[in-house]
């Protein structure tokens, strides 16, 4: 007895102050929690990581059962956000936006960029704006590849000619004048370079897609850094809004289910760490593809190819793990679409130098080094290999099961999906974990919305339960009551 009124006041409790069940309350918090051990777990730590990532794994897997779907009347969350949660959500607003307020500030007082990718992308626009190409051979933009590739340098004849403090003063020099000198003293490449020296020379130019470099491209005659900071800013919170959209759309009308669900995203200090502090590219990709998935399951096929293609234009990986949507409405004209768009955005940089772009965002994810925040960097390059591949074959299985309709839930396929790719990457940075939490959180909706016989979906459409279907769940209603 004492027990069962513990869980009583429990169960009152979480309705009262959260508007929702305890147990998705549990499930959001569990997950939040689980996936911050990457704070604690970074630089070294890739084997710990990859239990990390792999626990995250058996907890979907169980999500995917528990609950069970149409499994009982009762609802999982009120219809209406309860005054905490409303309140919550206002401070984790104002939260994140001191967060922003904070990072611009610093970066308009110190004339820096936090993070090699912000920097990267300021780099790229003003190197356009002097008409040079960001994505061209020979040209030196992402000085983290730069100094990563050293090994590389060396065995295609272009060894290093600085080191040291002269190196630190290089690329300081560098960074602020673009100076060409300065690039052919960092880059010692022959006089006409062939072979292993002339790729070498392809692979410093801009990572990321088009999109990105033209949106900074923007503000860059400003001569402000720290605009830099602001779009990233303006992306994630625009991240938030369309995320809520998706959220309110299949939680409805539960909707404090979706309230509960954006605190959680407000609150994930991957997002606002790596997008809002500071300068991670992906937020473009995801935004772009988060329009994708709204505009899926509000079947507008057109919309979400168009969606799919800015989020490839803006970065390679995520924004490809969103293609397999182009297959959902069994219409060749979404993809037709996708091709096209994604192409004509590509054409110019393509003409100008193919091999630089070809090199810089698409082969470039594949030419990485793995590091130590991967288990595959401490394991026996076989054994990695075989888990890409058994993760290539997961991925294919996952996608022709959803789009074949025996798999229901899309926000669960796309949190696993994406999962199996961080699994067997051979790098694993903190600015990359969003790519699933934000689904993680979007299935533990879905699943709790799905327990429901009332409220349960299939196939983005109401059910209509028949009397028989009904009648065990009305019998486990009235043997709890």
């Amino acid at each position: 007895m004492e027990m069962g009124g513990k869980a009583r006041g429990l169960k009152d409790w979480s309705w009262r102050i959260l508007g929702c069940d305890p147990a998705f309350a549990f499930a959001l918090l569990a997950a939040q929690l689980w996936l911050g051990l990457l704070w604690f777990f970074y630089q070294g730590h890739g084997i710990a990581r990859g239990i990390i990532l792999g626990g995250l794994l058996l907890g979907l897997i169980a999500l995917r059962f528990r609950p069970p779907a149409a499994s009982t009347m009762e609802r999982a969350g009120a219809t209406t956000l309860t005054a905490v949660v409303r309140s919550l959500l206002i401070a984790a607003v104002l939260l994140d936006l001191g967060i922003m307020a904070d990072s611009g500030t610093y970066s308009l007082r110190t004339g820096k960029i936090p993070m090699d990718e912000g920097q990267t992308s300021w780099r790229a626009a003003r190197l356009l704006w002097r008409g040079e190409n960001p994505y061209g051979s020979g040209v030196l933009v992402d000085l983290g590849a730069y100094q990563s590739r050293a090994r590389q340098r060396e065995a295609a004849g272009m060894g290093a000619t600085l080191s040291g403090a002269k190196l630190r003063a290089a690329f300081a020099r560098y960074d602020a004048t673009l100076d060409a000198g300065t690039r052919r003293e960092l880059l010692s490449a022959p006089a006409k370079p062939a072979g292993a020296a002339a790729r070498e020379l392809l692979v410093y130019g801009y990572k990321y897609g088009p999109v990105i470099v033209l949106v900074t491209a923007l503000v860059a005659p400003f001569g402000v850094p720290a605009t830099v900071l602001f779009l990233n800013g303006l992306a994630c919170f625009a991240l938030y809004g369309v995320n809520w959209r998706i959220l309110s759309r299949i939680a409805t009308p539960q909707l404090s289910l979706a309230g509960a669900a954006m605190l959680a995203l407000l609150l994930d200090r991957h997002i606002t760490r790596n997008y809002i502090d500071r300068s991670a590219t992906d937020v473009w990709a995801l935004l772009f593809g988060s329009l994708a998935v709204l505009a899926c399951i509000s079947r507008k096929p057109l919309a979400m190819a168009a969606a799919i293609a800015l989020a490839v234009a803006s970065k390679s990986l995520p924004g490809l793990l969103f293609a397999p949507l182009l297959l959902k409405f069994r219409s060749p004209i979404p993809a037709l679409l996708f091709v096209g768009l994604t192409g004509a955005i590509y054409l110019p940089w393509l003409l100008w130098d193919p091999q630089g772009i070809w090199y810089n965002v698409f082969l470039w994810p594949f030419l990485m080094a793995r590091d130590y925040t991967s288990w595959e960097f401490f394991a026996p390059p076989a054994a990695a290999l075989a888990v890409q591949g058994v993760g290539a074959c997961a991925l294919a299985v996952l996608w022709l099961r959803y789009l074949l309709g025996r798999e229901t839930r899309l926000f669960w396929t796309l949190a696993v999906s994406n999962l199996v790719v961080l699994l067997a990457a051979g790098v694993l940075r903190n600015g990359y974990v969003p790519w699933v939490s934000l689904w993680v959180v979007a299935a533990i909706v879905e699943a709790f919305r799905d327990r429901s016989l009332v409220f349960s979906r299939r196939a983005e459409a109401p059910v209509v339960a028949s009397e028989r279907e009904m009648q065990p769940a009305r019998m486990a209603a009235a043997h709890n009551s």
